[in-house]
């Protein structure tokens, strides 16, 4: 503000400075004077379509609009006239004049715009003796929206988000005068990973959510300000509870740091899982083959037993995995009562991520604003870290930035986010622009050589670098030392088993009690060895995962929103984790932190005291690494899996892609949602499809699995729900009834699957792998011909 020039303006008797071309809604916030909008936004600037923000100023015949007036020097305004408030009764009558002023039924009601300035301004009656125009009422906008059409003020405001913001363009409005409609363009559902803030944007209760109609009125409501832990952004929200249950999460609307104040759909519509009845209430043992149910005081005498014998006879048999989607302080003290007893074999990687810390050169979400270019290698963000996608759009269509993509084989950004797909490295570079002196690096964690080839070969520029994770708290689990070879802070440390090794050594036998946390390797890690073959395996999760199922002892465990902590995002920023007010658990299921505490009781591990942990767990996350960067040698796989396998002629090479809503665990256990789960897919190059005659919309098999010259073990997940699988079965057809896509632009030669759905997972593809397309049904030949009986 220093460099810009300020003028004076005088809201309702009130002087204030503000830069200049502030408009005026605005300027009237900095005296805490609210003015009603409908069709303004802050994050989208003026429309001009409402006229509810009629003000009156001085020296003006007539009546102005403040979203699109800015203040001049010598400004006087009044916001609260009598006139002001006459235009704007006479504008609300208009509004009223067809609405069906259904308030007690409606979902808005009580947090509605239209009802708060009706009461403020109306005049509280009708002139109009003409019957009101009736409107579809219950539209299924698609899987996540329900239009109300007589209820719509024709804001625009969804029209202006899907356009400006996420740049889809799905909805639109149609028709005219008063038959205006909001409608999808293509008639198509309306369907994208951000649907659900329109529903916020909505001023009345035209837009809601289909998993919160009918639900519950505001007031009746326990809200609590907490950070999503669905995906590493951290993107602060409210949550909402209502007898017990969480209703429904809502944005924070100044997060302009982390979220820019949006939501994405997973982390909006996610909060079913809580109250499933497939949760693990209680501790769960495995004897002779099946599940019984124990006390906590058994399950930790088992657990504690199993490793104190385990570490007696070699603590290199004895391995813990999680911290990703743990809070900080339950990964601090993971480490340390693991770490503590002997054991080395320590690490919270359990898919294909490698690396979640940039080191130097890391840099704030808000940074990538000011960006001239932004390089995505490997997956972008788009499913991986949804509201970080946002900001990537935003850098490339409305600030300027060129956003480029290395060997990408994901779709396309819609047609109005500039963005450029290249093949190399060496392309990457020449596609920057000349005169690019801030370059974003944006890593999926995974491919270390291409990201590091890309470092050393940028031009002299300053480097942003960001890492999208697999699990919410990764960065947070490597800065408290859940890594092999780093301790907390990033201190060295003798190095043990990683993620890797240990799933290597349990399938060699060579591992005889692993614990782990919040993960679930059996549907993510590619070439995992079989869990079940371990001696002991103790799973904390909420549902019983293909992990949970391969285990020995399985541990009720709490969710994000029935804890208390820190996590740390992909930015590093440090932020809050609050247990949800009167959200209620199920009575035997204990947080991550809880049961460690148990377990250390039972070994006889000291442990420090809350407030010592909280001192501690800061100290390590203001460490600030500065000896490495993207694509360390020290994050490697061991044993490393070849990145450019050869492949036969006729295969493909596997690539696995993020959907936001895909997982075996609170995505696959909340009925609301189901509709919003992927279906397994593969995508093809056109060119790819052509030689195997196949369209979208036609379905394939795949046979052959794993790194080529090297069994594969990746039957885990196929296993885990079929104890009489064996690996032969998935040596022939690995994946069934996947719907082909044709997606332009992907490189020849390759294969895209979903990964981590539980009834098709692809991981039994294994690191590396080639398949082979068998089975082709053609979506022509699978419709049944006209005229056939039903």
């Amino acid at each position: 503000m220093a460099d810009q020039q300020l003028v004076t303006v005088t809201i309702d008797g009130t002087p204030v400075q503000v830069p200049k071309g502030t408009w005026l809604v605005e300027a009237a916030k900095q005296i805490k004077r609210e003015i009603p909008v409908y069709c303004y936004h802050r994050k989208m600037g003026p429309a001009g379509l409402c006229r509810i923000c009629l003000v009156e100023i001085e020296g003006v015949p007539k009546l102005q609009i403040a979203c699109n007036t800015a203040v001049t020097d010598g400004m006087v305004v009044h916001t609260q006239s009598d006139k002001a408030a006459d235009g704007r009764r006479a504008v609300l009558e208009l509004y009223l004049v067809n609405h069906p002023l259904d308030c007690p039924i409606c979902d808005k009601g009580g947090e509605c715009d239209l009802q708060d300035y009706a009461m403020a301004y109306g005049q509280g009656y009708s002139r109009s003796i003409d019957p009101k125009v009736s409107k579809p009422k219950a539209i299924d906008l698609g899987p996540t929206i329900v239009l109300d059409e007589e209820r719509c003020v024709v804001c625009q405001r969804c029209v202006r988000f899907d356009d400006m913001i996420v740049g889809e363009r799905e909805l639109v409005l149609k028709d005219r005068g008063v038959r205006n409609i909001i409608a999808t363009a293509n008639g198509e559902p309306y369907r994208h990973n951000f649907t659900g803030n329109v529903t916020e944007l909505c001023p009345v209760g035209a837009l809601t959510s289909k998993t919160y109609r009918f639900k519950s009125r505001p007031w009746d409501l326990r809200r609590t300000g907490t950070t999503c832990t669905q995906c590493p952004v951290g993107c602060q929200m409210h949550v909402d509870v209502r007898v017990g249950v969480v209703q429904r999460t809502m944005s924070v609307e100044d997060d302009d740091a982390i979220s820019d104040g949006w939501l994405c759909d997973r982390g909006r519509y996610n909060v079913g899982f809580y109250d499933d009845p497939a949760r693990v209430t209680q501790p769960m043992y495995k004897q002779d083959g099946r599940w019984i149910q124990i006390s906590w005081d058994d399950a930790l005498d088992l657990w504690a037993t199993a490793l104190r014998q385990a570490c007696k006879a070699d603590p290199k048999s004895v391995g813990v995995i999680g911290g990703g989607r743990l809070t900080n302080e339950e990964a601090f003290l993971l480490q340390h009562v693991f770490r503590a007893t002997g054991v080395k074999n320590l690490d919270w990687r359990a898919g294909r991520q490698r690396q979640a810390s940039p080191g130097r050169n890391g840099a704030k979400l808000e940074d990538l604003e000011t960006a001239n270019a932004i390089v995505l290698v490997g997956e972008s963000p788009s499913e991986r870290a949804p509201i970080m996608d946002l900001r990537v759009r935003k850098a490339a269509f409305q600030k300027g930035a060129k956003l480029i993509r290395i060997a990408s084989a994901e779709r396309a950004y819609p047609s109005p986010i500039p963005s450029q797909d290249v093949s190399s490295v060496a392309e990457a570079i020449k596609a920057l622009p000349k005169d690019a002196n801030r370059i974003a690096v944006v890593w999926d964690g995974c491919d270390a050589a291409l990201v590091s080839t890309l470092l050393e070969k940028l031009p002299g520029a300053e480097i942003l670098t960001y890492i999208t994770g697999e699990q919410a708290n990764a960065r947070g689990a490597e800065a408290m030392g859940m890594l092999p070879f780093f301790g907390p802070g990033y201190s060295k440390v003798d190095g043990g088993l990683d993620g890797a090794g240990m799933l290597d050594a349990l399938g060699d036998g060579r591992l005889a009690v692993l614990s782990i946390f919040g993960a679930n390797p059996a549907l993510h890690y590619p070439d995992a060895a079989a869990v079940k073959g371990a001696p002991f395996v103790v799973v904390s999760d909420l549902f019983m995962t293909e992990t949970a199922k391969a285990a020995t002892l399985v541990l009720p465990a709490k969710g994000g929103f029935e804890k208390t902590g820190t996590t740390t995002n992909l930015a590093g920023d440090v932020l809050p984790v609050n247990a949800a007010q009167s959200l209620e658990s199920p009575p035997d299921a204990l947080s991550d932190l809880e049961m460690i505490v148990a377990l250390a009781e039972k070994l006889g591990v000291d442990l420090p005291v809350a407030e010592e942990v909280d001192a501690t767990v800061l100290r390590h996350l203001a460490n600030s690494p500065e000896d490495f960067t993207l694509g360390d040698e020290r994050f490697a796989r061991h044993p490393e899996v070849s990145k450019d396998p050869e492949v036969s002629k006729g295969s493909f090479r596997v690539v696995f892609q993020t959907r936001i809503f895909a997982g075996g665990g609170t995505s696959a256990h909340d009925a609301r949602i189901a509709e919003l789960r992927p279906l397994p897919e593969a995508a093809f190059s056109p060119e790819d499809a052509a030689k195997l005659g196949v369209s979208t919309g036609d379905y394939v098999d795949l046979a052959g699995l794993g790194k080529l010259g090297r069994p594969s073990t990746g039957a885990l997940s196929r296993a885990a729900q079929d104890d009489t699988a064996d690996d032969a079965v998935a040596r022939d057809t690995v994946m069934h009834d996947l719907l082909v896509e044709v997606r332009p632009g992907m490189p020849n030669g390759t294969i895209a699957l979903i990964d981590g759905l539980p009834d098709d997972p692809a991981n039994v593809c294994g690191a590396g792998a080639s398949v082979k397309v068998t089975n082709i049904r053609r979506a022509s030949e699978l419709l049944e011909p006209a005229g056939a009986p039903a």
